[in-house]
């Protein structure tokens, strides 16, 4: 009889410490969910940054930029300053870019230094020279470039000829051309969406 109490007291004990165990590794997951992990990609981060005061807002929608950075949970602009924003095409550089799970926030700050805050980096900005005309048919060949890749067809032929667009340009708009053929060519390398083409973002 004391044998077989010794043995329900040490399961006892085992048990317990399996629940604690159990227990322990509930809270931390339930942390780690309310937690998400912010990542700052220092090379992502690096490319956007240099490219100045290029960034701009398309919505005027609230929640299109909200004030501080996403680590202290911003607020977001009222829908009157942000159309005022959009409807004046103010220019915007990159600070800093985070990612989390699986979204991805830029952090801007306006060129006058009056506006600062996060907005998302896949719809929130996109680049002024999108809509520069003379710009127009290396932007749509470096498009095919990318759409070939993502479908596994072939893109040397296309890429060749967006290096000849690119090579016809002149002063600023040529400069802007051949950084986007560069990093054309690191999309084509590792198929990342951190080697988006500056030129190409918000398109």
């Amino acid at each position: 009889m004391k044998k077989i109490f010794k043995v329900l007291v040490v399961l006892t004990i085992v048990l317990t410490g399996q629940l604690f165990a159990t227990t322990g590794n509930t809270t931390v997951q339930a942390a780690q969910i309310e937690k998400p992990k912010r990542v700052t990609n220092k090379a992502w981060t690096k490319r956007l940054a240099k490219a100045g005061y290029v960034f701009v807002l398309p919505y005027a929608v609230k929640g299109a930029l909200y004030k501080n950075t996403a680590a202290k949970g911003g607020k977001s602009y009222s829908r009157k300053l942000l159309k005022k924003l959009v409807k004046n095409h103010t220019l915007f550089k990159v600070r800093k870019l985070t990612t989390i799970k699986n979204g991805i926030s830029v952090d801007l700050i306006s060129k006058d230094g009056k506006y600062k805050g996060y907005t998302n980096y896949v719809t929130g900005i996109y680049n002024k020279n999108l809509f520069n005309k003379d710009l127009q048919s290396l932007i749509n060949a470096e498009l095919k470039v990318m759409a070939a890749k993502d479908n596994n067809e072939p893109t040397s032929a296309l890429l060749e000829q967006a290096q000849t667009l690119a090579s016809e340009l002149t002063g600023k708009n040529k400069q802007i051309a051949d950084t986007s053929i560069k990093q054309l060519k690191g999309y084509l390398k590792h198929s990342d969406l951190s080697e988006t083409p500056v030129l190409l973002i918000g398109k």
